[in-house]
C-alpha cells in the first residue's frame, strides 16, 4: 500500500479529481447545463474529501490546523449547498444550529490548542478558526435580513462557499503533498483563493447594479 493507507488514497484520488473537475463550474456561466453537470461531481467528491478527512481526523493524530482546515472546508461546503436549497425562504432553525456548531467547534479547538508542525503550525491554525468564526456569524446575521438575502445574496453564497471550499482543498492538498515547499504550497492557493473571490465579489455587486438599472 505504501507510505498512505487506504483511507489516503482514496483522500488524494477524491480531491484530486474534485479539484480538476471543480475548475469547469468554477470557470462556466452559473445556471449553464455545463455548470450544473460538473458542480454535482464536484459535489459527490466533496463529500468523499469531507468523509475521508474527518475519519483521519478521528482516528489520527492530526495537527489542530489541519483539523481547522477540515472544519472550514466542511462548513463552506454545507453552507454552499444550503444556500442552493433554499429556493424559495430564508435561512432556519438547521442554518443556525449548523453556523452555532461551527462556532462551538471553532472557539473549542482555539482553547485546546495543541502542537504543531512545520507544515500546519498554530498560526495558521488561528487564522482559519477565526475566519470559520466571523463566516459562522455572517451567516447567524442572515436571520436578520431574509428577505434581501433571498432576493440579493442567496446565490452569491453558494458561489463564494463553494469556491471557498474548492481553494481550501487546493491549499490542504498542497500543504500536505509538497511539504518542502512549505509555508508557500499551502499559503499561495490561499492567496489566489481570495482573489479569485474577489473577482467574483465585484462582478456579482457589478451584476446586481446593472439589474438595478435595468
Amino acid at each position: 500500500m505504501g507510505p498512505f493507507s487506504a483511507n489516503e488514497w482514496l483522500h488524494i484520488a477524491a480531491g484530486t479529481a474534485a479539484l480538476c473537475i471543480g475548475m469547469a463550474p468554477l470557470l462556466s456561466t452559473k445556471g449553464e447545463r455545463a455548470h450544473r453537470r460538473y458542480g454535482r461531481m464536484v459535489v459527490a467528491l466533496g463529500a468523499v474529501v469531507l468523509a475521508t478527512a474527518l475519519y483521519g481526523v478521528i482516528v489520527g493524530t492530526a495537527p489542530t490546523a489541519l483539523i481547522a482546515v477540515t472544519l472550514t472546508a466542511g462548513y463552506e461546503y454545507v453552507g454552499s449547498l444550503r444556500a442552493l436549497a433554499l429556493r424559495d425562504r430564508g435561512p432556519g432553525w438547521l442554518d443556525a444550529s449548523v453556523a452555532c456548531a461551527a462556532i462551538a467547534l471553532a472557539t473549542l479547538l482555539m482553547l485546546r490548542g495543541g502542537p504543531g508542525t512545520a507544515s500546519w503550525p498554530p498560526a495558521l491554525a488561528y487564522g482559519t478558526l477565526g475566519f470559520v468564526i466571523a463566516l459562522a456569524l455572517y451567516d447567524l446575521s442572515r436571520h436578520f435580513w431574509p428577505a434581501l438575502w433571498l432576493r440579493r445574496a442567496r446565490m452569491f453564497d453558494h458561489g463564494l462557499k463553494m469556491t471557498g471550499f474548492y481553494f481550501a482543498m487546493a491549499s490542504a492538498g498542497a500543504g500536505n503533498l509538497l511539504r518542502d515547499w512549505q509555508p508557500w504550497s499551502q499559503l499561495l492557493p490561499n492567496v489566489f483563493g481570495i482573489l479569485v473571490i474577489f473577482v467574483l465579489a465585484l462582478a456579482h455587486m457589478r451584476r446586481m447594479r446593472m439589474n438595478t438599472l435595468a
